[in-house]
């Protein structure tokens, strides 16, 4: 997104739009993408997208319950918007280790394919929509 089409989809200044946008480039947190072209003068809006293994450099162990209870405010956000729901699910089980980190880079590659094809807000044929996902190795409490 451009901080344009970032400040109007959070309704904010497009100020401060363009300025979290280069601080979190700046922190490796988004990409620059190509700009689109855009008629008349001036240059190319700068466009930026996230890039998810960013998440790996996040040193979480101290923030993780904030980091999941911030998910958890935002999912509920989320769910308040939710026009069609298209999965949900929710499972607790015992997995072979080489099955657990098949479906761990199965969904690390959902996320990629998400984000490496997200389009500019309110475009052709696009949708809105929300993906999270928490994969959790738990501790066996026998």
């Amino acid at each position: 997104m451009s901080a344009t089409e970032v400040a109007e989809e959070l309704g904010i200044a497009h100020a401060s739009a363009s300025y979290h946008l280069r601080q979190l480039a700046k922190a490796g947190f988004l990409q620059q993408a190509d700009g689109a072209p855009q008629s008349g003068k001036g240059r190319p809006r700068r466009r930026y997208r996230y890039d998810p293994s960013s998440a790996a450099r996040l040193d979480r162990s101290d923030g993780r319950q904030l980091l999941h209870q911030a998910v958890s405010t935002d999912l509920a956000r989320r769910l308040a918007q939710t026009r069609h729901q298209r999965l949900a699910m929710d499972a607790e089980v015992w997995l072979d280790r080489s099955v657990w980190e098949e479906i761990v880079d199965l969904i690390d590659q959902a996320v990629a394919l998400l984000h490496d094809k997200a389009s500019p807000p309110h475009t052709g044929d696009a949708v809105k929509v929300s993906m999270t996902a928490t994969l959790l190795e738990l501790d066996d409490q026998r």
